[in-house]
């Protein structure tokens, strides 16, 4: 068993983390300044509200085995519009981060995202597809990603940089549902009025992977970062290589609904105008190769949206 930080701990990815991580034994030193727009936290898991490149946070941090980096100010539109202060957080603070992890030679596994390859050349994007940003949180998370890699040699520790793709799913804590914002979960409240939008052009196509196959990434990570060389620098494609369109998806979506719930009008299916146009990744074609990934970390995904679509739909006679 090991200690383990985590920075983020009460965000979304890091609520669902940190029961798995206590349940499989380690210690963990937790770390959040608690200004995220969620905040899953309970007594059980007590957390240090403090900004995680401050003083007293990084005291405990280099203390640790591994540290699991999440936290963030996390969005396109939430660095778009303040990106000085953004910046301060997701590079100044990451690198602030890492030089202390460094002196203690303590490995760091990096939350990143596929916004950093921008326009790739080549598709499907890999493990080795070049961080090209076009946006001001893909260079942050571009920013983030050199840094960390940066701490792996002779002199550092080993590092992992964890590229998610779009996270879908919920769970629950403290008898209540935890969800984040994202397209499927937007299809299926937008379900209740009988009309889905879809943001232009919708030939977007996404990478979609369900939050438990997330955590097991995170937790797969840890592992190989405790037992990594200190010049060990993995970047790892956390995506289930299922990719399809945002208008395919409302479609879908249309359709499992109305075979759990034959007496319902059809769901009505609107191309709208796109308040990210000209910001996020527009490509039909998009789809990640996540071979290297599974050879590394030896795992697969479990989980596929058709099926958590249908799970989620409520049949009839159930409120919407």
């Amino acid at each position: 068993m090991a200690r383990i930080g985590v920075t983020g701990a009460t965000g979304f990815i890091g609520g669902a983390l940190v029961p798995r991580l206590a349940a499989a034994g380690h210690q963990l030193v937790l770390v959040d300044n608690r200004t995220g727009p969620l905040q899953i936290a309970s007594d059980e898991f007590p957390v240090q509200s403090a900004d995680f490149a401050s003083e007293e946070a990084l005291r405990p941090l280099v203390q640790c085995d591994v540290v699991l980096h999440l936290g963030a100010v996390s969005g396109v539109m939430a660095c778009a519009e303040d990106p000085d202060g953004s910046a301060r957080v997701n590079v100044a603070g990451t690198r602030a981060l890492v030089a202390a992890c460094r002196k203690s030679k303590v490995p760091v596994a990096f939350a990143s995202s596929f916004a950093v390859v921008g326009r790739p050349e080549r598709l499907p994007v890999t493990e080795t597809t070049p961080a090209r940003p076009t946006h001001e949180y893909a260079r942050q998370k571009a920013a983030g990603e050199a840094i960390v890699a940066a701490l792996s040699g002779a002199d550092g520790a080993a590092s992992a940089v964890l590229r998610m793709s779009n996270v879908y799913g919920t769970y629950e804590r403290d008898g209540r549902t935890v969800a984040k914002g994202n397209v499927i979960s937007r299809f299926l409240e937008q379900a209740r009025s009988g009309r889905l939008s879809v943001n232009s052009p919708g030939t977007q196509a996404r990478d979609f992977i369900h939050l438990d196959d997330v955590l097991r990434h995170w937790e797969a990570a840890a592992g190989f970062l405790l037992h990594a060389a200190p010049t060990d620098a993995a970047t790892f494609s956390v995506a289930s290589g299922e990719s399809m369109s945002v208008l395919a998806l409302a479609r879908l979506t249309a359709e499992l609904w109305a075979e759990a719930r034959p007496g319902d009008a059809p769901l009505r299916v609107d191309v709208v105008e796109n308040p990210r146009q000209g910001i996020e990744l527009i490509d039909p074609e998009f789809a990640v190769d996540r071979a290297e990934t599974e050879r590394r970390l030896g795992l697969r995904c479990r989980h596929d949206v058709r099926a958590t679509i249908r799970d989620l739909v409520p049949p009839t006679g159930n409120r919407p």
